[in-house]
């Protein structure tokens, strides 16, 4: 799979990714000796090889190669509404505004951190900052939350490799969906139940990466895929909980936290591989 490859288009929530995606075969890998070299943006990850212990209909290719896999950076812009030194503080400034349809969500990175919601690029993000200081007389901050450039040179089975470089497609893709969905149900665009639908779309997607990840790498896991899994599970998890009948209001707050929640887990992974 070429790494600038996208899995699925943006533009489309179930897309023709998962017709390939399928072809990625059911067979359980042991994971383990895995040697990390090289720090700072490069990473080198090997990974034993053990034969297929579990014959199915369809086998993954089992070929052993090197690759490298490309993970560019990219930066998010989110509203802070407050920072505080202990958790308690800030939760309770979070329930204030997830009442007001506001993400609510504390952010942890040494102190705590009440997000309102998260932005692509600053523009996007400075402009909802002013309406709500302007309308609402809201004040608010500019958080920025930075995934790092990374280049993991990795040593396995092809079809390891192909399913961990998905695995991070969509992790990201995942971010940037939801919080397009949030921006539409805040412009009205989308009503609950079209958005419910879209999330749905969403969570068979990434269980399905998920699947094929705990597949070919059998417990215990590098801390790296266990990362990627934890980032769908706890999607799927939130998905189930949304119900057509919510309000816009209560819709739009549960997709907006969840949104700062994945990319929370996906900040983790990268940071983590940066620090190897």
């Amino acid at each position: 799979m070429q790494g600038n490859k996208r899995v699925y288009p943006r533009e489309a929530f179930p897309g023709k990714w998962l017709s390939y995606l399928l072809l990625f075969l059911s067979a359980v890998v042991l994971l383990s000796g895995l040697v990390w070299g090289g720090g700072g943006e490069d990473v080198d990850i090997q990974l034993a090889q053990t034969a297929t212990p579990i014959p199915t209909d369809e086998v993954f290719d089992e070929t052993v190669e090197s690759r490298e896999i490309a993970l560019p950076s990219s930066t998010w812009y989110a509203l802070q509404l407050g920072a505080f030194e202990n958790e308690k503080a800030a939760d309770e400034l979070a329930r204030q505004f997830m009442q007001r349809g506001a993400a609510g969500y504390v952010w942890q990175d040494g102190r705590y951190r009440t997000l309102a919601a998260v932005y692509p690029t600053r523009e996007d993000a400075q402009n909802v900052r002013r309406q709500l200081s302007e309308q609402h007389t809201i004040d608010s901050y500019l958080y920025q939350i930075d995934l790092p450039a990374l280049t993991l040179r990795i040593h396995g089975m092809k079809g390891q490799l192909d399913i961990l470089e998905a695995g991070f497609i969509h992790a990201n893709d995942l971010v940037a969906q939801l919080q397009a969905i949030g921006v539409m149900m805040d412009r009205q665009e989308k009503n609950g139940k079209e958005a419910v639908e879209l999330i749905s779309g969403l969570r068979a997607q990434m269980e399905t990466v998920s699947l094929r990840l705990k597949q070919r790498f059998a417990a215990p896991r590098h801390n790296t895929v266990q990362g990627l899994i934890d980032c769908f599970e706890d999607y799927a998890e939130f998905s189930g909980t949304l119900e057509a009948t919510d309000s816009a209001v209560v819709l739009a707050t549960k997709i907006k936290n969840q949104t700062l929640r994945s990319l929370y887990i996906l900040k983790n992974v990268y940071d983590e591989l940066g620090n190897t």
